[in-house]
């Protein structure tokens, strides 16, 4: 090579070296492969699986269009010691919530549905004894405020297809009253859901199950999701085990209220499709609309809302802003499920485009704190957040010692759903705690000292503190308490002041010690089967003249 060549060969390399992408270190980074949240969520479930004797469970993280993620626990054949697959469909129970409301937000889209129109517009048949049942919305079910008293749990878990329940319901409700007016304030409701598998009937002209699978999971490719219609095939789904042996199949008869099967990997094609704006695969299944206004804090036009951080319903979710991400200024909506069987979580962060469905086959399992873990992890490893937030400090509140007035604020039985707690003044002005359910007394919380910011806690657990407020002439008792990685403290309402009434009338003093058999369980039940005896017996307490309680066996 001479003189001129060398030059003209140095000028191009040296050309080609400055050029923008021509070195390595311009190459876009590397997707994030997520190993330490892998690591620490793997060591987690596995944990779980060893606390509770959760047979199995199955895990998937998505990262916008990308599962990095997905894996099963445990096994499904203790015996054979066969594990579970990618595609073994566990019941996710109330998640189903999710896909009722984009049911409903389906036909809104479609102009057939308005959600703030009267239920009987569409259900005209619609009945029930209260005479304010005409002004319950759509909206008010989707988002629990229509004052139904709960849940028609007979029938509803069983080992074979129970394909009437959703009639069942809405036959039920006509001799049934409302335990508030509608739309006054939100308390969890199974039957408003279950109400919503007869509306979507009723405009679609198809049955609830058919039009989910047709317009939402046949659309996102949700191949190894399906409602219990029918027997599944051997080895596709995660039983159960009952005294050591694997359980049949369960089937949850409310389809719209907790009944479907699915996967983490099914799960993830839904969380994308929220995180896309209602897209997935270039399929539309809602509008942008649609998907913000299932995200959109629903409790907040409520009229009687007197803790407005205990809880923020979305349309089908149970908060849109998760109390652990947002300790870390992430918003993410959540729902949870549990059967009999099986206890799932799902989150989706939408800014973030991550998301986590965690699902497990024992009602012990609690994927709740497995999830927001997972999601903490991710978004640490990812950058979003610092780190991961540590647990906040134990440490007792300064101590004000309670006056007269305090303690009369405190003193008391507050009801809640199935206990009664007493609340008891000691000599020293601190207050202890009892709790009365099953016809039994139970000692709870002691040594409760009243401190600066008007909070009742002891010094054994400092972030566990109680209050009363009083809120539309009533007076409740609320509670404070550590969640999650113990990094937040929630709030919640924990019961509702009695006073002692009147004498009952000699009919219901006659039904005090008497118990009840329910005969019209069907003999597949699952509490049945599993030989809890189907008795309610009710009860008195001498020292709350004017009330009975119910002591049950099977679910209440």
């Amino acid at each position: 090579m001479n003189r001129h060549e060398f030059l003209k060969t140095l000028i191009v390399l040296c050309v080609l070296a400055i050029l923008p992408g021509c070195n390595d270190s311009d190459d876009p980074p590397a997707p994030l492969t997520y190993t330490a949240t892998i690591a620490d969520g793997r060591a987690a479930i596995e944990q779980r699986l060893r606390d509770t004797d959760t047979p199995s469970a199955s895990v998937a993280l998505i990262d916008g269009e990308r599962i990095v993620w997905s894996e099963t626990f445990g096994y499904v054949d203790k015996a054979e010691k066969t594990a579970p697959r990618l595609t073994t469909m566990y019941g996710i129970g109330s998640v189903s919530k999710v896909f009722a409301a984009i049911a409903i937000m389906k036909l809104v889209d479609q102009g057939l549905i308005d959600l703030d129109a009267l239920l009987v517009t569409y259900l005209p048949d619609f009945r029930m004894a209260a005479p304010e049942y005409p002004q319950i919305t759509v909206r008010m079910l989707l988002n629990h405020s229509a004052g139904f008293g709960g849940t028609d749990y007979r029938n509803s878990f069983t080992y074979i297809p129970i394909l009437n329940y959703a009639a069942q319901v809405q036959q039920a409700l006509t001799s049934q009253r409302l335990k508030h007016l509608p739309g006054e304030m939100a308390v969890y409701c199974n039957d408003c859901l279950t109400t919503l598998e007869t509306l979507v009937a009723a405009i679609s002209g198809r049955p609830y199950a058919e039009f989910v699978h047709d317009e939402i999971l046949a659309p996102l490719g949700m191949t190894h999701s399906r409602f219990p219609l029918e027997p599944f095939p051997e080895e596709s789904f995660a039983p159960g085990y009952v005294k050591g042996q694997p359980d049949s199949q369960e089937y949850m008869n409310g389809y719209a209220t907790g009944g479907l099967y699915s996967t983490p990997s099914d799960m993830a094609r839904l969380a994308m499709m929220f995180m896309n704006g209602g897209q997935y695969g270039g399929a539309r299944i809602l509008s942008e609309a649609a998907v913000a206004e299932m995200g959109r804090d629903q409790t907040q036009q409520l009229p009687f809302n007197p803790l407005p951080n205990a809880a923020h319903w979305g349309l089908g979710w149970d908060g849109v802003a998760q109390p652990g991400l947002a300790a870390v200024g992430v918003t993410a909506w959540h729902k949870n499920g549990g059967t009999l069987t099986y206890a799932s979580d799902f989150f989706v962060a939408p800014e973030e485009r991550l998301a986590v469905m965690v699902t497990g086959a024992s009602i012990q399992f609690n994927p709740s704190a497995l999830a927001e873990r997972i999601m903490l992890h991710a978004l640490a490893e990812r950058g979003n957040i610092p780190a991961v937030p540590t647990p906040l400090p134990d440490t007792p509140s300064p101590e004000q010692p309670a006056t007269d007035a305090d303690l009369a604020d405190m003193v008391g039985d507050y009801a809640q759903y199935g206990a009664l707690i007493r609340m008891v003044a000691a000599p020293d002005r601190t207050l202890r705690m009892a709790t009365y359910s099953n016809g039994v007394w139970t000692e709870g919380a002691e040594s409760l000292k009243r401190r600066t910011d008007g909070t009742f806690s002891s010094d054994a657990q400092p972030l566990a503190s109680y209050w009363t407020f009083v809120a539309d002439g009533r007076r409740y008792l609320a509670a404070r308490r550590p969640g999650g990685l113990g990094h937040y403290l929630s709030e919640t309402p924990f019961g509702q002041q009695v006073q002692p009434a009147g004498s009952l009338s000699a009919v219901w003093q006659a039904r005090a010690g008497q118990s009840w058999l329910a005969v019209n369980e069907d003999a597949q039940s699952v509490p049945l089967v599993q030989g809890l005896p189907p008795r309610l017996t009710l009860d008195a307490l001498e020292s709350l003249p004017g009330y009975l309680f119910a002591t049950s066996t099977v679910l209440e």
